[in-house]
């Protein structure tokens, strides 16, 4: 309390006088934004002075501005400053300079002083109702209507009456802008005697809506007898605007009211009117909305339901379950809703108690609200229907049980697969078993998988087929060792069952047992299931990440054994995924087989494309095959546009050297670009090189990253090669860079741009003058922060390829024959 009293001493004795020297600063400040308005300076100049003014302008600035409101090309800036301006003197400027202006000047005034709420204009903008410019008797109808007022509203309505077009419209509208604002201010007798007498005097529909809606806001006690009347009338209005303000009505007895309408209106006011009671919350509406739901319309039957499903109680369980079972489309979505979204009584009780006594598609409607309402105290009812329920019902009760199910059930799940009496029950409950794991799974992170290895162990070979598609989906050591096992039996329905949940799996573990299966299965269709499950697990299974030597191995397998054309399709979508030099070579040959060409022509363009650069003559060469030997027009399309983005990557240079990063404390990159560091210092010692890498994305393998080499912010790095010529001659240097760049050539500079920038090919062009031989290229790029690279490549002056060049990244007495680019 002490220091809080100490600091507003200390305010009152220091800020005086800073907030003395801050308003004569402003009035100063005023004072000349004044002299420019008053001067000759030009509008642009009067223009801007105008804004200044609109923030710190006083009333010493209002004649200066008023001045300017006759003025066509300043007034907007004039009058946009007056606006907002408390002060009376800036409405008076403005209203006076109603009678000095006209057409659109005067219109724009008449705007600002609406805008304003200028009740000292109501006068002057009366007498502007009957104007013979449209124009500004439409512009005082607004405004007036923005003022507001009993005075204003009596002007507009006179001159409503005797008005057409838009003059009538505004005049109109501005009424309902008054009536409006009385209602917001109290006064209910005279809003209410202003809407009264636009509803019973004006023909445009919105306009009778728009007061009818008013009239309810501001008949208080008898707002809820003009809703009902309106509702129950033929005046399509008045019905509107009821509809509309139903849900808010709050008078005693309100809900019963309007629900008691139900049955005396026609179907679209039934939707509407069952909308509102919806929204109104009410449990009072559910008993008459209740009938709707078996009315012949469907739009009321679906309106119905969804009312139900949030005003009803448990009692309604019935109702909804039964429509649910005998509709489809958006009236079946609705009622099986509804019946998740019941919440009074105990609705889930009530449906475990009807579940024995009711039909069997009521069953099914019962069971599956259950599992969706999450609600696990159904466990036990759901158990007893899926043993002795129908067929219909007792699937959908699995399907409940499928989510809700933990794993102390789990056995009893796995029992409705051993004790099914038929194939399809037992397929139903199989189901079930698999996404009860996968649904335990996720909300455990674990399943008991004991009941299921059980079964596989000692089950009868129709529950073991039944239950070995659920190990496909389990990635588990023992569940592994119950699929090989399955794979070994001497049944051969259990074991095709097997190998099919093999062909599954997402388990890597099991990727030789289905290599085997797709190099040796004698069956071919279960070879194809193998060989398609080898291709997922080596390149499609995101889970899966394996080195691209592991990824190819089986695939190379797979292809040195006999296999039919739609085999080898499926190899070859799996080599398209790898994009490595011995996945093209095995790609390439089915190139030359009519019944695989068009998926090799494929698979090689997908891998050629996404070669590394030092590997792109080996791309360019396999993309030629693939252009003489497909004519598929497609293919040799994408081949084309592989091949050419190819060669325009080969023009960049890739072979450098990089060394640094160079910084110095205090200096920024800018600075930087004109510091004298060893790599630029002829003769400079303890230089370090080492090798610079390209970026690793395949989109851009012609960046080179200075980022991933070096990182850091604020800096600089050297990168060198080394260009040779047979001859002397005149080239062009492309460069883009990330940040600013210096280059050298032959040890002179050639170029320097000292800027910030992100990376965008040939954004600079030098001119280099190449000797015969060996010329060293120096580049030094900038570093501020984020991306650092550059790419480079050398063409003829006029942009054209220019080829026979070599370049290395080492000095000429080590480059020898290795040099390229």
């Amino acid at each position: 309390m002490k220091q809080s009293l100490l600091l507003t001493l200390a305010l009152g004795i220091l800020l005086p006088g800073a907030l003395s020297a801050g308003a004569a600063a402003s009035s100063h400040e005023e004072q000349r934004l004044i002299a420019v308005l008053q001067s000759s300076a030009a509008p642009a100049e009067k223009d801007d002075a105008c804004a200044q003014l609109k923030r710190i302008g006083t009333d010493r600035s209002i004649p200066a501005l008023a001045a300017l409101l006759t003025d066509e090309q300043l007034t907007h800036s004039a009058r946009y400053a007056l606006e907002s301006m408390r002060s009376d003197k800036a409405g008076r400027a403005l209203t006076d300079a109603l009678d000095k202006t006209s057409g659109p000047t005067k219109t724009g005034i008449i705007n600002s002083i609406g805008i304003r709420g200028e009740k000292r204009a109501v006068s002057a903008l009366t007498t502007l109702l009957a104007d013979q410019d449209t124009h500004i008797a439409v512009a005082a109808a607004r405004a007036l209507g923005q003022v507001g007022g009993t005075r204003t509203l009596e002007a507009l309505q006179a001159a409503a009456a005797n008005s057409t077009g838009a003059v009538h419209e505004a005049c109109v509208d501005g009424c309902l802008r008054c009536a409006n604002r009385l209602l917001a201010a109290g006064s209910r007798t005279k809003a209410l005697a202003a809407f009264q007498r636009l509803y019973e005097t004006e023909k445009k529909d919105s306009v009778r809506t728009a007061a009818y809606r008013g009239m309810i806001q501001a008949s208080g006690n008898k707002a809820l007898s003009l809703v009902t009347s309106a509702i129950n009338g033929k005046d399509q209005a008045s019905q509107t605007a009821a509809l509309e303000l139903a849900r808010q009505v709050s008078a005693r007895g309100a809900t019963r009211a309007l629900a008691a309408l139900l049955p005396f209106t026609a179907p679209p006011v039934q939707v509407a009117l069952i909308g509102s009671l919806t929204q109104r919350g009410d449990v009072a509406a559910a008993p008459a909305i209740t009938p709707l739901a078996g009315s012949s319309t469907a739009e009321v039957r679906v309106a119905a339901l969804n009312a139900l499903g949030i005003l009803g109680d448990a009692s309604m369980a019935p109702l909804l379950a039964v429509a649910a079972a005998a509709s489809s489309g958006e009236e079946q979505k609705t009622a099986r809703l509804a019946l998740v979204q019941l919440r009074r009584g105990n609705p889930t009780e009530t449906m475990l108690r009807l579940l024995p006594d009711t039909k069997p598609e009521v069953q099914a409607e019962f069971a599956r609200a259950l599992g969706d309402r999450s609600d696990r105290t159904a466990i036990p009812g759901l158990m007893e229907l899926a043993r002795q329920g129908s067929g219909s019902a007792s699937k959908a009760a699995l399907q409940a049980l499928a989510v809700l199910v933990e794993d102390s059930q789990l056995g009893e799940m796995v029992q409705f697969v051993a004790g099914a009496g038929s194939d399809s029950a037992r397929a139903n409950a199989a189901e079930a078993v698999n996404t009860a794991c996968h649904q335990i799974q996720t909300r455990r992170g674990r399943v008991n998988i004991e009941p299921l290895l059980q079964a596989l162990a000692s089950g009868t070979p129709e529950t073991r087929i039944a239950l070995l598609p659920v190990c496909g989906g389990l990635i588990d050591p023992k569940v592994r060792a119950a699929t090989r096992a399955a794979i070994a039996s001497p049944d051969p329905p259990v074991r095709a069952a097997a190998i099919r949940a093999l062909c599954d799996t997402s388990d890597p573990e099991l990727l030789p047992d289905a290599l085997k299966i797709a190099c040796e299965a004698p069956e071919e269709n279960l070879r194809t299931l193998a060989i398609r499950a080898c291709v997922r697990l080596t390149t499609q299974e995101e889970t899966i990440k394996l080195p691209r030597k592991e990824q190819i191995e089986p695939l190379k397998t797979i292809l040195a054994k006999p296999l039919r054309p739609e085999q080898k399709r499926i190899v070859l979508a799996g080599l398209a995924e790898i994009p490595d030099l011995e996945a093209l070579k095995l790609s390439e040959p089915m190139l030359n087989e009519a019944a695989t060409q068009l998926e090799a022509a494929r698979a090689v363009t997908r891998i050629a494309a996404a070669l590394p650069c030092a590997q792109r003559a080996e791309a360019t060469n396999a993309l030629a095959k693939v252009l003489s030997a497909t004519t598929d027009a497609d293919a040799r399309k994408e081949a084309e546009t592989a091949l050419k983005d190819i060669q325009a990557a080969a023009d960049y240079i890739t072979a450098w050297q990089v060394s640094g990063p160079y910084f110095q404390e205090g200096k920024d990159y800018k600075e930087l670009f004109d510091l004298a560091f060893p790599p630029e210092v002829p003769d400079a010692a303890g230089v370090k090189w080492q090798a610079l890498l390209p970026d690793s994305d395949p989109k851009r393998p012609w960046v080179m990253d200075l980022l991933k080499a070096l990182g850091g912010d604020q800096r600089v790095a050297y990168a060198r090669t080394w260009a040779y010529s047979e001859s002397a001659q005149t080239a062009r240097l492309d460069l883009g860079t990330d940040d600013g760049v210096k280059v050298w050539l032959n040890g002179q500079v050639v170029h320097a741009n000292n800027l910030l920038r992100g990376l965008e090919p040939d954004s600079d062009k030098v001119k280099l003058n190449l000797q015969a031989g060996w010329n060293p290229l120096l580049l030094k790029v900038t570093q501020l922060n984020q991306g650092w690279g550059f790419c480079a490549r050398v063409r003829k002056p006029d942009g054209t390829r220019l080829d026979g060049l070599k370049f290395s990244p080492q000095p000429p007495d080590r480059a020898g024959a290795s040099a390229g680019k």
